[in-house]
């Protein structure tokens, strides 16, 4: 049986593309291991280094992306269990061969 976390991440997906579009998110990933643990990790991919350290030292990226997974179903996620990460394509073509498995790793 599917954990129905999955669904909620599935609905996440365009709540936080959406949060965070203006600041040069143009994709988002999840790290999660349900139903053996309860944290979430989202990747919140740029398109440039530029673009990630700016969203990186925004005061709030964390509390916002949080809420954008409370609003699509996960109630229990709190700051504590979310894991935010702002990844620029950039990067991962110059670090990492041009891989995001291998960035996330």
């Amino acid at each position: 049986m599917k954990d129905p976390r999955w669904a909620a991440l599935e609905r996440a997906e365009p709540l936080l593309g959406s949060a965070f579009a203006e600041e040069g998110v143009t994709a988002v990933r999840f790290v999660a291991a349900f139903p053996a643990l309860d944290s979430v990790g989202v990747w919140l991919c740029t398109t440039t280094d530029a673009e990630r350290e700016r969203l990186v030292n925004a005061p709030d990226v964390s509390a916002r992306a949080a809420r954008c997974l409370r609003d699509a179903g996960l109630n229990a996620l709190d700051e504590a269990d979310l894991a935010t990460t702002v990844q620029s394509e950039e990067t991962v073509a110059r670090d990492y061969q041009g891989s995001w498995f291998y960035a996330m790793r």
